[in-house]
């Protein structure tokens, strides 16, 4: 049995504590499903009242609930669900087809862990575990774009996004998308239709048709090309050229408003790295700053801020087990449960899949 060496976060006792584990795969795997069991999530509706924003209009703030409230959407088969972290696991049904092989679990170099169900994933927790990145290799992934129901405003919709099991089938992570469109925050077009202006210099998530994925600014790192499926805006790089671009003199406008115009907010982030490969970040009550440096420090060269706000930051992976999509959250603090994007969403999300 190979070793990998893990980050696990510390029981409530000491929240800012991270120990640093070399345990047998077999032992990773108990950790993922008894570590530090003790620690709640707090919770919303799966279409919880709050918003983004982009710098131009306060978003209305929403006090985190005090109790757990459902978080199944609508039509999600659940046969399970636990969520103290440690133990956090949202078993959904789904058809035979979607029932996957087996996936081989490889450890991750350096500190990441590995992610049970996908050698192509890996997790890192840092900064007292207050933010959790998610790398994927995309040698070994394809990337789907999935438009809300409600967001992005007004845009087309293929078939396919209303078809939940043309992307669970070999689902193994995702994550969320980005503003609304009308905060200003940039363009979108999507399989030919131009809903919003694609504007230069803007952070842009761009998938392609054969599921590859590309992040730089509009104009410089990606343009317009046959190839391309749907770009995504929103706002400013938060990174370009490896450096950051948030500064601790921003005024809170300028990445977003949340929570009283205070400088922190559960906050998420796509990154591109030198070689390729990804790197989606997730920030409790962090500043942009520290999201950033998380992110340049694991060698980001360029990385878009996507959404904001108390519930809308997600981030899950999932494996197969006979038949049934077992999602897990990224980190305690990813507020609605994995079997979000395992059906149309209220908002836009990005699903991770198996090649």
């Amino acid at each position: 049995m190979g070793q990998v060496r893990i980050r696990l976060l510390s029981c409530p006792a000491s929240p800012s504590a991270v120990s640093l584990l070399t345990v047998s795969l077999a032992g990773f795997v108990a950790a993922l499903v008894t570590g530090c069991a003790v620690l709640p999530v707090q919770q919303v509706a799966a279409h919880g009242a709050d918003s983004s924003s982009a710098p131009t209009t306060p978003a209305p703030t929403t006090p985190a609930p005090t109790t757990p409230a459902p978080t199944t959407p609508e039509s999600a088969p659940v046969a399970h669900q636990s969520d103290a972290f440690g133990s956090e696991l949202a078993l959904v049904r789904v058809d035979s087809s979607g029932a996957g092989a087996t996936i081989r679990v490889a450890p991750a170099s350096g500190s990441w862990g590995a992610v049970p169900g996908s050698s192509a994933l890996a997790l890192e927790s840092i900064d007292g575990g207050r933010i959790a990145l998610l790398w994927m290799d995309p040698a070994r992934l394809s990337f789907r774009f999935v438009p809300g129901r409600e967001v992005p405003e007004g845009g087309v919709s293929l078939p396919q996004d209303s078809q939940p099991a043309t992307w669970t089938k070999r689902i193994v992570a995702a994550f969320n998308g980005g503003f609304r469109l009308r905060d200003g925050v940039g363009g979108y077009w999507y399989d030919g239709h131009q809903q919003a202006a694609l504007r230069p210099g803007y952070a842009s998530l761009v998938i392609n048709r054969d599921g590859s994925m590309v992040v730089g600014q509009w104009g410089t790192d990606v343009s317009m090309s046959p190839a391309v499926l749907v770009v995504r805006q929103n706002m400013l790089p938060l990174i370009a050229g490896g450096r950051s671009k948030a500064s601790a003199t921003d005024g809170p406008r300028k990445w977003g408003i949340a929570n009283a115009n205070r400088p922190t907010a559960n906050r998420s982030a796509l990154a591109e790295l030198a070689d390729g490969s990804f790197v989606f970040g997730f920030g409790h009550n962090v500043s942009a700053v520290a999201l950033a440096e998380a992110m340049v420090a694991v060698g980001a060269q360029r990385a878009i801020m996507l959404d904001m706000n108390i519930s809308w930051p997600t981030g899950f992976v999932y494996r197969h087990e006979s038949g049934r999509i077992v999602g897990q959250r990224i980190s305690p603090f990813v507020v609605r449960p994995p079997s979000s994007y395992l059906t149309r969403f209220r908002k836009d999300f990005v699903a991770v899949e198996s090649k």
